[in-house]
């Protein structure tokens, strides 16, 4: 049986849990939490109530949303903020694999977007990507092409997402993916905090010839919620930072992925 201690670490581990949740769709059910966690739902109204407190979250009736949409921006705005000069130089390492002429996914994320900030020396490319904020930036570049999935938007990710993202890329070949993730274990492999997306970045998968994993250390040898369905031989490169671990870089070529550090 657990110590007292330990039983207060497990909530607060869920509570977080739940607000990665929140901060990746937007809002979550009841409903959603209670088969997630495979709690009771007035566990779960608690946990939420706990939240709305810290003025993180809004509830409602059978759920809960982040606390109004201007925190909602701010949410945002601070995670693009963390890693940043980490991300960058991932982004800068990642953009130099592309190459003129290619037809490229870029997913929705943070460090995906520092790839774009890096293409001055792209001419011509075809992007397909479910990131609202990416396709802005690269849509009036001059011979940048661009595709959007449809889907259901997701603001906190400036995403789409859902059945319909998914099912654009059935006729979708890319030479590359430029993949996002929340966590990444050489043992659990790639997880996230919502399972929304993750039918839309298996199918990226399958339309990509050679698939690159962009995540900064702090993601790496940790576990999300939700782990992504695919085997070690889908995924062909990690680009991450100099944070890695020896024995990290080790343990994933030992699964066949080639690590590059920025």
């Amino acid at each position: 049986m657990k110590t007292r201690s330990e039983q207060l670490a497990d909530m607060q581990q869920r509570r977080e849990k739940i607000l990665e949740m929140i901060r990746e769709d937007g809002t979550v059910t009841v409903k959603q939490l209670t088969e997630a966690f495979d709690l009771t739902q007035a566990t779960i109204r608690t946990d939420l109530r706990e939240l709305q407190k810290q003025g993180v979250v809004q509830r409602y009736y059978g759920g809960a949303t982040l606390a109004t949409g201007k925190q909602n921006t701010g949410a945002l705005l601070l995670e693009r903020q963390v890693n940043l000069e980490e991300k960058n130089a991932i982004g800068r390492l990642a953009a130099q694999q592309i190459e003129n002429g290619d037809a490229v996914i870029f997913d929705s994320g943070t460090t995906t977007t520092a790839i774009v900030d890096h293409l001055a020396h792209i001419h011509r490319l075809s992007v397909t990507t479910n990131a609202v904020n990416i396709a802005l930036k690269l849509g009036g570049e001059p011979g940048i092409n661009i595709l959007l999935t449809g889907g259901t938007f997701k603001f906190p990710t400036l995403s789409t997402s859902g059945e319909k993202a998914a099912s654009f890329f059935e006729n979708v070949l890319a030479e590359k993916l430029f993949l996002a993730t929340a966590a990444i274990s050489p043992r659990r492999g790639l997880s996230y905090p919502s399972e929304t997306d993750i039918n839309v970045k298996s199918a990226m998968i399958r339309s990509a010839k050679t698939v690159y994993v962009v995540a900064d250390s702090s993601k790496i040898d940790k576990v999300s919620m939700f782990a992504l369905p695919c085997a070690w031989s889908d995924i062909h490169y990690l680009i991450t930072d100099k944070g890695i671990s020896a024995g990290a870089v080790k343990a994933f070529e030992k699964l066949g992925v080639t690590v590059l550090v920025a």
